[in-house]
C-alpha cells in the first residue's frame, strides 16, 4: 500500500514538473453526450494517476474488513500455539489442573483443535477425572473426522489401562473400518486380543503384524510367546496332556524354538508327570538356545536318572563356567546323586558370581545336613537380608548376670 502511494505520488510530481517545463502541453477535448471536456495531456495524465489511486484506495478499503479478520484469527491461533506449548509444560511438570485449563481454553481457536483436546484428555486422565477425559476425547474425535486415528489411538489405550477391552475394541474396530489402522493400532489390537482370551483372533492377527513397516520382529515374538504360553497354560489347567499336546502341535516351528513357549511346555509336562519328557524338550532348547529359566527348571525336575543329566549339564558347564544358574543346577542334580561335596561346590562358586536368597537358603540346608549349624545359620542370615535388601542393625547386647541390674 505504501509502495503504490509513493509510485503515485512520483508520477504526480513528475507530471507537474513536466507540465512547468514542457513549453507545448498538448491538448485533449472529449465530447460525450452534449458535454466537452478540454484539457492539457499533462492534466490527462494527472486525472488518470488520481483515479488509479482512488481505485487502489477503493479496493484496500473493500478488502479491509477480510484483513481484520484474517489478523485477529492469527492472533488467536497464536494464543492457542502459546498456550499449548504452556500446557504440555505444565503436564511435564505435574501441574495436571493447570495444564488442562490452559490446554482447553483456546482449543476452539487452534489451528488443529484437536491436538488441545487430546493433551486436555490425558491430563484429565492423569488427574483421575475420567468423565471431563472422555468429555475431551469426544471433541477430539469430532475436530479430527478426516484423520480419527489420533484419537481413537488414545481412545483404544485409555480404555485398555481401565480395564474396558470393549471400548478399546470398538475403538480400533472403527479405525480398521476407515482403513487407518497403523503398526501402533495393530499392537494395541494384539494386546485387546490376549487381555480378551481370543487366541484364534490373535493368531490370525500374527502375519499383518510381520508385514506392518514400524513393528520390531523382536516385538512380535514377544507377542506370539506370550500367546502360545497363555494358551499351554489354559490347556495345563482346564484340559489334559491330549489339550496340552493340541496346543504344542498347533505351534509354528519358530514358536516351539522360542525358550518362554518350550519352558510353558515344559511346565504343562511336569503338571501331567511327564519328566522325562520335559526334561528331552529343554534339552533340545538348551543345546541350541541358552536361557536362565530353562536351565533353572532343568535342575528342578523330578524323576529320570540324576547322574545322566548332570552329566548334561556339566557339558553345558564346560563353555559356561560362570554362569551362577547353571552351577545351582548342577548342584539341585548333584544332590539328588548324593554327591554333596561337589554340591557345595557349586552353591559356594555361585554364590560368589551372583548372592541370591534362593542359592543361600540351599546351601544352608546342606551344610545342616553335613553338620555345621552356625555355619547354616550365617548362610540364612545372608539369605535374609538379601531377600529383604538389608541387614538389621541390632545394638550391642551384653550379657547380664543374675541380680545384677543393667546399666
Amino acid at each position: 500500500m505504501k509502495r503504490s502511494l509513493i509510485l503515485v505520488l512520483a508520477l504526480v510530481l513528475g507530471t507537474v514538473l513536466a507540465n512547468a517545463l514542457v513549453p507545448e502541453n498538448g491538448y485533449v477535448a472529449i465530447s460525450f453526450r452534449g458535454y466537452l471536456v478540454e484539457m492539457s495531456v499533462p492534466t490527462l495524465a494527472l486525472c488518470l494517476l488520481l483515479a488509479l489511486l482512488g481505485l487502489h484506495v477503493l479496493q484496500g478499503l473493500v478488502r479491509l474488513p477480510g484483513r481484520l479478520r484474517a489478523q485477529r484469527l492469527e492472533k488467536k491461533r497464536a494464543r492457542a500455539r502459546a498456550d499449548l506449548d504452556r500446557g504440555l509444560l505444565e503436564m511435564s511438570a505435574g501441574r495436571w489442573n493447570e495444564s488442562e485449563v490452559t490446554l482447553a481454553r483456546a482449543a476452539r481457536d487452534a489451528s488443529s483443535p484437536a491436538v488441545h483436546y487430546l493433551a486436555a484428555a490425558r491430563a484429565a486422565n492423569l488427574l483421575g477425572s475420567r468423565d471431563r477425559r472422555d468429555a475431551w476425547l469426544e471433541l477430539a474425535r469430532e475436530a479430527s473426522a478426516e484423520s480419527p486415528a489420533p484419537a481413537l489411538i488414545t481412545v483404544a489405550e485409555m480404555s485398555i489401562k481401565d480395564g474396558n477391552t470393549d471400548a478399546a475394541l470398538e475403538a480400533l474396530s472403527s479405525l480398521e473400518h476407515l482403513g487407518e489402522l497403523n503398526p501402533r493400532g495393530l499392537l494395541l489390537l494384539a494386546r485387546v486380543y490376549r487381555l480378551r482370551g481370543d487366541f484364534e483372533r490373535l493368531k490370525q492377527l500374527e502375519p499383518r503384524l510381520r508385514a506392518a513397516r514400524g513393528v520390531p520382529a523382536s516385538a512380535v515374538d514377544e507377542i506370539m510367546d506370550t500367546l502360545y504360553g497363555d494358551m499351554l497354560k489354559a490347556a495345563t489347567d482346564t484340559g489334559g496332556l491330549a489339550a496340552l499336546e493340541s496346543v504344542w502341535g498347533e505351534a509354528t516351528r519358530a514358536a516351539r524354538r522360542r525358550p518362554g513357549v518350550v519352558v510353558s511346555y515344559a511346565r504343562g509336562l511336569l503338571r501331567f508327570e511327564q519328566a522325562q519328557r520335559a526334561a528331552l524338550a529343554l534339552r533340545e532348547l538348551l543345546d541350541s538356545d541358552w536361557n536362565e529359566s530353562a536351565v533353572v527348571l532343568y535342575g528342578e525336575l523330578p524323576g529320570g536318572e540324576p547322574l545322566e543329566r548332570l552329566r548334561v549339564a556339566e557339558g553345558w558347564l564346560r563353555a559356561r563356567r560362570e554362569d551362577p544358574a547353571l552351577l545351582v543346577c548342577c548342584a539341585r542334580l548333584c544332590l539328588r546323586a548324593e554327591l554333596y561335596g561337589k554340591a557345595r561346590s557349586y552353591l559356594e562358586h555361585s554364590m560368589a558370581l551372583r548372592p541370591r536368597a534362593e542359592t543361600a537358603q540351599l546351601l544352608a540346608d546342606l551344610v545342616t545336613e553335613l553338620g555345621e549349624p552356625e555355619h547354616a545359620m550365617q548362610l540364612l542370615r545372608n539369605g535374609l537380608a538379601l531377600a529383604t535388601g538389608k541387614r538389621a542393625e541390632l545394638p550391642r547386647v551384653r550379657p547380664r548376670r543374675f541380680g545384677v541390674p543393667r546399666r
